[in-house]
């Protein structure tokens, strides 16, 4: 059941400690939410936590992280804490939250706040706008509903959410008020200049260099329109770098004209037996989202992921052979 923004604040000033989370390896939309509705419950008197799967994103270090705590970290130190609710940020599916689960008791009340049209409405409380471009643009509305005006923080950190998820408002989920909540954020003064170097403008020249070498390893089919690239972990490791230094590539390879669907392939680290992270981009109409879930992932129409057990050649295959499908990449914004 999904609720209306009244009756799920309505539902959160009824509790008052919160464990936050979202799902794992989080982006710009996910660590903003976060971040904004950490500050929104304490300044309505609530006790928070914030655990995630993953570690804080060092891209986005220049927004207040206000104690976010990898589980690894948390597990174990912070049995002794108590949680009334659980508050679900930016995720379809509750399995998207990783090891968190196992934090979740019988006595938390689980409030789920998304936008994602393949929410599972798994909350106790739901409050999903599937027509909204970002969480971060569901969680402005919930703030408005309680008659607190957004602070500083709060606005950078849902403009972030809106922009990262927008891909800077070019993507066809921007809408009117896209624009309309972003500019009323705006107001709040925020430094979008400021923003947008921190979110753009950071690459370093390992970075640069590990890009040239990937450029070289792009390989094409169905005639131009899909575009993939596999990264190994003996690949970022010669290179010094981590997952996270390849964000943003699979978007220069989404850019290639006559590209219609974009695919990185990446070798996950440190794990029992051979797993890869599949990332897709697409442009056009192709819906992602779809395809992912087949695979067990999930995500939206132009940016969607899986992650798969196998070799990195085996998983690459799999997908490559499903693609094949040209139903699946076709034109036309939808």
């Amino acid at each position: 059941m999904n609720h209306s923004a009244s009756e799920f604040y309505r539902e959160l000033l009824k509790r008052n400690r919160f464990l936050i989370t979202s799902h794992v390896k989080p982006e710009g939309d996910a660590v903003g939410s976060v971040l904004a509705m950490d500050s929104f419950l304490k300044r309505l008197g609530k006790k928070t936590r914030i655990v995630c799967e993953d570690s804080f994103p060092k891209k986005f270090e220049f927004l207040r992280q206000n104690g976010w705590t990898r589980f690894s970290d948390f597990n174990g130190k912070g049995k002794r804490e108590k949680f009334d609710a659980l508050l679900a940020v930016d995720c379809p599916d509750i399995s998207r939250i990783g090891v968190v689960q196992k934090l979740i008791t019988s006595r938390m009340t689980v409030f789920n706040i998304d936008h994602h049209v393949t929410n599972r409405g798994f909350g106790h409380f739901n409050y999903v706008k599937a027509d909204a471009s970002a969480c971060g643009e569901v969680i402005y509305d919930l703030l408005i509903e309680s008659d607190m005006t957004v602070n500083r923080g709060e606005a950078q950190a849902l403009y972030v959410a809106i922009a990262t998820d927008t891909g800077s408002f070019r993507y066809c989920n921007t809408t009117e008020n896209s624009h309309y909540v972003s500019s009323r954020l705006i107001q709040a003064g925020i430094n979008i200049e400021q923003i947008n170097e921190h979110l753009y403008a950071t690459t370093s020249l390992k970075q640069l260099k590990f890009l040239a070498f990937l450029i070289g390893k792009i390989r094409v089919m169905s005639g131009g329109s899909l575009a993939w690239v596999e990264i190994s972990r003996d690949d970022l490791k010669k290179n010094r770098l981590t997952y996270r230094d390849t964000e943003g590539f699979i978007d220069f390879l989404k850019n290639l004209k006559d590209v219609k669907c974009a695919i990185l392939f990446s070798e996950a680290k440190n794990v029992k037996g051979a797993l890869v992270n599949v990332s897709f981009r697409s442009k056009h109409g192709c819906d992602v989202s779809k395809i992912a879930g087949e695979f067990g992932g999930g995500g939206h129409r132009k940016a969607a992921g899986c992650t798969l057990r196998g070799s990195l050649p085996f998983v690459r295959n799999k997908i490559l052979e499903r693609m094949k499908d040209e139903s699946k990449i076709r034109c036309g914004c939808g």
